[in-house]
């Protein structure tokens, strides 16, 4: 009965491996979780309630479908902004900070991989050759949990059911100590690519990481979930910024082209952080599910968003121009947008109709706390397949909801799957390909970027597994 109902997360996966598209994936996963959870939940629900659990997924989707499509805007408006940052000296810093504060800074405003494509390019015009371009572009993706203003994470506490608030600064303390373990390999690969890091490189970046890193977790410990990453990220760019060119460095051009950055950032601290900004966006808010959040527009990161984008795009080409970004948008997003409500809606069903509770009790009754292991492998499949930590959180979500007791242990759990989740999207098949499609590598040079991330790998997964049992053991 466990394989039946384990049966559309294996369709799923198995689907993706086969080649299918993800979004056929989504598709015929949610229909095979629809009839398991009619004719063998354990709750037993009606085609009416399904029905229900499929809308309240959908519903705990739409945000991020809103900043998925605004999101992808503002970056598309930003496109020659981001190709015309000035070319640095083929040094170990200046590709240190295209890889590990730059890259990470556009992934978390925008998400999309942008900060993937902002690391290759940056990589390649520093001279590094395209395979081990590919994989130090890789840790671009290190704040994935907060890219695209953190709408993956969100939608993985919804589904869990557990407060964001007190998930995302653990969220923020597992990353930052596996961070201070991938630092090592990034000097590896460096190495290897004839950028070789001396001594005091070593130590300024050692130095610049730590920092970021404790600003990560203390901004996760007072600042809203959209604003923390970007907050922790923006006083260390500019101290590396200004030990590099100083002061004189801050001139009218480059303040031009950081001002839709700096828009965004100032809206959305108004919007969360000033009290009466904030109550009086709060309002009207949507709660059409008791079991899904509410929601209000006029507070979602979508909003400053498309405002900036639109700005941008008459600024610099008029109504024509804005027109055609907005056509253009709509393109690109709609897979992604569709897949969203799929995957979130898949797995709101297997919560609700009580398929994850039952799967809980079988695997639990088996391996007992040992079955907390589990969570992070599945969120590190669903990242590394979906190259989504949506995806991811979908996978998982309802695993750790049936696998792990509710308190400490799980939210520990929980924020252990999220952060391996979203780094393996980062070694993903979706996101590798869109490097060697930039940079037009060959499929061995691919492949030669992969097994030189193999401690990634090794590193990702064993670092949350053993986070994760250790929790369920502490418990």
């Amino acid at each position: 009965m466990v394989l039946i109902w384990l049966s559309p997360l294996i369709l799923f996966l198995g689907l993706i491996l086969s080649g299918r598209s993800a979004l056929t994936a989504g598709a015929l996963g949610t229909i095979c979780a629809a009839l398991v959870a009619f004719f063998a939940g354990p709750a037993h629900p009606d085609a009416a309630a399904i029905i229900r659990h499929f809308a309240a997924g959908a519903w705990i989707g739409l945000p991020a479908v809103l900043v998925i499509v605004a999101g992808l805007a503002f970056s598309l408006s930003l496109e020659r902004a981001q190709a015309d940052v000035d070319p640095a000296r083929p040094e170990h810093g200046a590709l240190a900070e295209a890889c590990l504060l730059r890259g990470p800074f556009l992934e978390t405003a925008t998400g999309f991989g942008v900060g993937y494509v902002v690391a290759v390019s940056g990589a390649r015009r520093l001279g590094v050759d395209k395979a081990p371009a590919l994989a130090l572009a890789t840790f671009s993706q290190i704040l994935v949990p907060w890219g695209a203003l953190g709408i993956g994470t969100r939608i993985s506490a919804d589904i869990a059911g557990v407060s964001l608030i007190a998930l995302i600064w653990r969220i923020a303390l597992v990353t930052a100590l596996l961070c201070a373990a991938l630092l090592p390999l990034f000097w590896r690969l460096s190495r290897q690519a004839g950028l070789a890091p001396a001594l005091t490189d070593r130590a300024e970046w050692a130095g610049l990481i730590l920092l970021l890193m404790v600003l990560l977790v203390a901004a996760n410990l007072t600042l809203p979930l959209e604003l923390a990453a970007i907050a922790a990220l923006a006083p260390v760019m500019l101290l590396r910024f200004l030990r590099v060119r100083g002061w004189s460095g801050l001139d009218r051009a480059l303040l031009a082209r950081l001002a839709p950055y700096i828009a965004l950032v100032v809206a959305l601290a108004l919007m969360r952080l000033v009290p009466a900004i904030h109550d009086r966006l709060e309002t009207p808010s949507f709660k059409p599910f008791a079991d899904a959040s509410a929601f209000a527009p006029l507070l979602s990161p979508a909003l400053p968003l498309i405002v900036i984008a639109l700005v941008v795009a008459i600024s610099r080409g008029g109504a024509r121009q804005a027109s055609a970004l907005l056509n253009l948008t709509l393109q690109r997003s709609g897979r992604a947008a569709l897949l969203t409500f799929l995957l979130v809606g898949m797995a709101w069903i297997m919560v609700g109709s009580g398929l994850a509770g039952g799967i809980g009790l079988a695997v639990s009754s088996v391996l007992g706390s040992w079955s907390a292991g589990i969570v992070p492998v599945a969120g590190a499949l669903g990242g590394y397949l979906t190259g989504s930590n949506t995806g991811a959180g979908a996978v998982s979500m309802p695993l750790a909801t049936a696998l792990v007791p509710a308190g400490e242990a799980r939210l520990a759990v929980i924020a252990a799957a999220v952060v391996a989740g979203s780094l393996l999207t980062a070694v993903s098949p979706v996101r590798v390909t869109m490097g060697q499609v930039l940079i037009k590598a060959t499929t061995p040079e691919t492949a030669q970027a992969m097994r030189s991330l193999w401690p990634w790998f090794a590193l990702v997964v064993g670092f949350t597994v053993a986070i994760a049992l250790a929790a369920a053991q502490l418990a």
